[in-house]
C-alpha cells in the first residue's frame, strides 16, 4: 500500500510542477510596418523568461524591436534593433504580461522571429547549471541519520522523504527544461544561419544571371555593329560615311 501512496504523491508533484512552470515556443512572421503582440498570464513572484531570435529578414537586416509590458502598462524591458536576446525577470504583478515585436521601422522586409516563453518559481540556476548529486554511504540509516530522525513520528519522517522527492523532481524537471531550451536556441541559430546562406545563394545567382545576360547582349550588339561597318547596304555604314564627308 505504501508504494502506491508514494507513486500517487510522485504524480501529484509532477502535475503541480507543470502547473507552476511551463514553456512555449513560437515562430511568427511580422510584416513590414507592423507590430505583433502576445499576452501570457503570469502570477505574482514568478520568474518570466523570454528568449527571441530573428531567423529571417527577407534580404533585409536580421533585427527587430522588442518590449515587455506589465499588466498595468509599465515597461519592463525595451530593446531596439536586436537580432537576438534573452530576458529573465521576476514579476511583481499578477495578470497578463504583453510581449511585443515591432517591425514598424522596416518598409519592405518582413521578419521571421522565433521566440520562447517560459515561467518558473525558482531562482536563477546556480553552479553554472550543474546538478549536484549528493553521494551517500551505503549505511543510509547510520548514526547521523538516526540522530536526525530521533524523536520524530513515522508520519513526520514520511513527510521529510516526500519533500526530498519533491525537491528532486523539481530539480530534474528544471534541468531538463533548460536543456530543451538550449536545444531550441541551437535549432533557431541553425535556422537563421541556413536562411542567411540561402539568401546569399539566391542573391549570387540572381546577379550572376544579370551579368551574364548583360555580357551576352553587349557581345551581340558589338558583333552587329562591327558587321554593319563592312556591309555597304547597312544603314550604320551609310551614316558613318556621311559623317566622314
Amino acid at each position: 500500500m505504501r508504494p502506491l501512496v508514494l507513486f500517487l504523491v510522485f504524480v501529484v508533484l509532477i502535475v503541480n510542477s507543470v502547473v507552476v512552470a511551463y514553456s512555449n515556443e513560437f515562430t511568427i512572421t511580422i510584416e513590414p510596418g507592423k507590430e505583433d503582440c502576445f499576452y501570457t498570464p503570469v502570477a505574482k513572484n514568478i520568474y518570466l523568461e523570454v528568449d527571441y531570435q530573428v531567423i529571417d529578414g527577407q534580404q533585409g537586416e536580421l533585427d527587430i524591436d522588442f518590449h515587455l509590458t506589465s499588466p498595468t502598462g509599465r515597461r519592463i524591458v525595451m530593446e531596439s534593433r536586436k537580432s537576438d536576446s534573452t530576458h529573465r525577470t521576476k514579476t511583481f504583478e499578477d495578470g497578463d504580461h504583453k510581449i511585443c515585436f515591432d517591425n514598424t521601422f522596416s518598409i519592405f522586409s518582413a521578419k521571421t522571429v522565433f521566440f520562447e516563453i517560459s515561467t518558473d518559481n525558482d531562482e536563477d540556476d546556480d553552479d553554472n547549471g550543474e546538478i549536484k548529486i549528493e553521494k551517500k554511504n551505503s549505511d543510509v540509516w547510520g548514526d547521523t541519520d538516526q540522530a536526525f530522525y530521533a524523536g520524530l513520528r513515522p508520519e513526520e519522517i514520511y513527510d521529510i522523504h516526500v519533500q526530498d522527492i519533491k525537491d528532486t523532481v523539481a530539480m530534474v524537471r528544471g534541468k531538463l527544461t533548460r536543456a530543451q531550451e538550449f536545444q531550441d536556441q541551437i535549432r533557431a541559430f541553425e535556422a537563421r544561419d541556413r536562411n542567411t546562406a540561402e539568401g546569399n545563394f539566391t542573391r549570387v545567382n540572381f546577379w550572376s544571371m544579370i551579368h551574364l545576360i548583360a555580357l551576352l547582349i553587349t557581345g551581340v550588339v558589338q558583333v552587329v555593329m562591327v558587321r554593319s561597318l563592312f556591309d555597304d547596304k547597312s544603314t550604320l555604314r551609310r551614316l558613318w560615311k556621311q559623317g566622314k564627308m
